[in-house]
């Protein structure tokens, strides 16, 4: 049978085709009339599917992310196929881990492709569950100087303050972990309402640094009933490996004032990020003119101010797209720092800001006096301090009267868990002060009066123990300061389970050295003990008693002699101590400290100490028994380092038995 050329040719174009896997071929004939396949040259299109945007790639917490964007699947006749997900390895951006997933495509011959792809959710300078997605999981709520709830509602945070303390941070939620990189910028957002109208501001600590603020100030942010995007940015110069991020949700603006028990004031919380910002390059960057940190007692005075402009690297002006982010309170309850951030972008997009600091001071007769000692408004001027990341304290700050009540329901372990303080009062060296406090409680205890130097680690002046009846009573303390500082002033009332501290005054003065009875006259090396004799009672020494030790410290001028009735024990010897603090130790050189004490019947241990201030570090320790007859005890040291903030100490935290101390003396080889 013959097979005529034309179905020859279709027979063979067929197989070609057929056969044909993608390759480009052409069907032209030769000079001799057969088919040449060296000179194929038209396009065959195949079936087979092809991937894109199925690469390995990481994720930001939190972050939205979609699985489908950008991945495409190509058959070769049929086109752009229908992607689907296979698994989603319960993919979740809210949730630092990696994840495989694997998609999908079939094209009409019903074949089918599916590739996986790995993509890994990150932190990198991120919060943990900002959208509240896991409850309250990650986010801790503090209230160091106020009060209020936390809760989760409608997957959100919900606040309720009850009391705002006097400044911004007495109330908190906030997540440490963070790091940030040195010479970058970093911006927090989030979403907040309130039906009362409050206010609020945000911020970023330093951990590491006793908790030091990286924006200039609060920048309170007054919220409306409809949530509203906010933010504050932070210019980072310093590598920080643990960042704290923080809503601040104490007193912000008067509105915070409202806030009572029966009138809780609330703001709800949600979508929380933290992202590094691009700030425009130097030769790029817009500037800020008037922009500078100041100082004011009143609105008014910040209104008066020369307006904040703005201009591009041209020159040319760009004020009116400057944004204005928070508000300067009309007046404040605490001397403290809000914080007006201004931030510009030109017309290339060019983006800068400048956070400027408004340090709010509280008029005053003199530096060196105490704002509203007599309680005459309220707390104005007084921080209410509740520590709750080192304690369980819990206490309830009310006025009225011209009267101060602490209700404390969870005293916690020690007296500075609870605090009623002022800082920024002026003292200065050689100037003798008197301290005077008017207070009882609806049971006796004790209350400690503090003044610390917050520029020296907390070093403390003076550290007196007194004893409150039921009844008002008036404390006076007197010290000569060596220094010239800044102090804080301290009332500490943790440490004595519940109970109800009413004070009607805690002021301080200035006085001469004659109206001085409590001070002792003589000079001292900034090395030596000061009334290491006991001449002048226990004047310089800090007397203490915390973690369930309770201890009667005396005097006896007469005898010139102290004494310390250690009536409970503490599970450790440093629970009650007699100490001085801010002793300057050089390197190489040898001191030697003596102390002549004694018990009253049998013996009892205790330890003679000499560590840097607050106990950081140990110079040298050494134990030693007390008899019923006096004995000298020495230890002698040499520091391997200069130490400007030394302290000397008797622990007698675990002693027993009414203890006699003679002298506590430092001499130098």
């Amino acid at each position: 049978m013959k097979i005529s050329k034309i179905l020859l040719s279709i027979v063979c174009s067929s197989m070609l085709f057929a056969c044909s896997s993608g390759n480009s071929s052409s069907l032209e004939p030769s000079s001799s009339g057969s088919l040449d396949s060296s000179s194929i040259s038209t396009t065959i299109p195949v079936h087979g599917i092809t991937w894109e945007g199925v690469e390995d790639t990481v994720a930001p917490l939190g972050d939205a992310f979609d699985l489908l964007e950008g991945v495409h699947a190509y058959d070769g006749i049929d086109g752009e196929l229908e992607v689907t997900i296979e698994d989603d390895d319960y993919f979740s951006s809210d949730f630092e881990a990696g994840y495989t997933i694997t998609y999908s495509a079939t094209n009409s011959v019903q074949t089918t492709s599916t590739v996986t792809r790995s993509i890994q959710v990150i932190r990198g300078v991120n919060v943990y569950n900002g959208n509240f997605s896991s409850g309250k999981t990650y986010w801790t709520f503090d209230k160091p100087g106020g009060n209020g709830t936390f809760s989760i509602k409608n997957s959100a945070a919900y606040i309720a303050v009850t009391d705002p303390g006097t400044e911004a941070w007495a109330i908190q939620l906030y997540q440490s972990g963070i790091s940030f990189e040195a010479g970058k910028s970093y911006e927090m957002t989030f979403q907040a309402k309130s039906s009362s109208g409050r206010a609020i501001s945000a911020g970023f600590e330093n951990v590491s640094n006793n908790y030091a603020m990286l924006v200039s100030g609060y920048q309170a942010l007054t919220l409306t009933s409809e949530y509203q995007t906010y933010s504050v940015i932070a210019s980072i110069s310093a590598d920080i490996s643990l960042v704290k991020a923080v809503i601040y949700l104490g007193y912000n603006l008067s509105i915070d004032d409202t806030a009572t028990s029966a009138n809780p004031i609330d703001c709800t919380i949600d979508n929380i990020k933290v992202r590094e910002v691009n700030l425009a390059p130097i030769d790029k960057a817009p500037t800020f003119q008037n922009a500078g940190p100041v100082t004011v007692s009143t609105k008014d005075q910040f209104d008066a101010l020369p307006q904040v402009t703005a201009k591009d690297y041209l020159g040319q002006d760009i004020t009116s797209s400057m944004t204005i982010v928070g508000e300067v309170p009309n007046n404040v309850n605490a001397q403290t720092g809000m914080m007006i951030s201004y931030r510009v972008s030109d017309s290339e997009g060019n983006f800068g800001f400048v956070n400027r600091r408004v340090g709010f001071v509280i008029a005053k007769d003199h530096p060196y006096n105490l704002i509203n000692a007599d309680f005459d408004n309220g707390f104005q001027g007084w921080t209410k301090d509740v520590n709750q990341t080192n304690g369980n304290g819990n206490a309830n700050f009310s006025s009225g009267d011209s009267k101060a009540t602490i209700e404390i329901v969870s005293g916690s372990s020690d007296g500075w868990h609870i605090q009623l303080w002022q800082q920024n009062v002026s003292i200065t060296s050689g100037q003798i002060y008197r301290i005077t406090l008017i207070a009882k409680a609806d049971v006796a205890r004790t209350v400690v009066i503090e003044v610390s130097n917050p520029s020296n680690s907390f070093a403390r002046v003076v550290a007196e123990t007194l004893n409150l009846t039921t009844e008002f009573q008036t404390f006076t303390v007197e010290f000569r300061a060596t220094i010239s500082f800044n102090a804080k002033y301290s009332i500490l009332l943790g440490g004595q389970g519940s109970n109800v501290v009413t004070i009607d005054k805690f002021e301080n003065q200035q006085i001469t050295a004659g109206e001085a009875t409590q001070v002792d006259p003589r000079s001292y090396e900034d090395w030596q003990i000061v009334n290491s004799d006991f001449k002048y009672g226990s004047y310089g020494f800090i007397k203490e008693a915390s973690n369930g030790a309770l201890v009667e410290f005396g005097t006896n001028l007469s005898s010139q002699e102290v004494t310390l009735n250690v009536v409970t024990p503490g599970s450790q010897s440093w629970h009650a101590q007699l100490a001085q603090d801010g002793k300057i130790f050089s390197s190489g050189i040898t001191y030697t400290l003596t102390l002549r004490a004694k018990v009253n019947s049998g013996t009892t241990s205790i330890d003679m100490e000499v560590t840097n201030n607050n106990g950081d570090v140990n110079i040298a320790k050494k134990a030693v028994t007390l008899t019923s007859e006096y004995q000298d005890f020495t230890l002698t040291f040499t520091p391997e380092e200069n130490y400007s903030r030394g302290k000397i100490a008797l622990l007698i935290g675990k002693a027993s038995g009414l203890i006699t101390v003679d002298s506590l003396v430092i001499t130098k080889d």
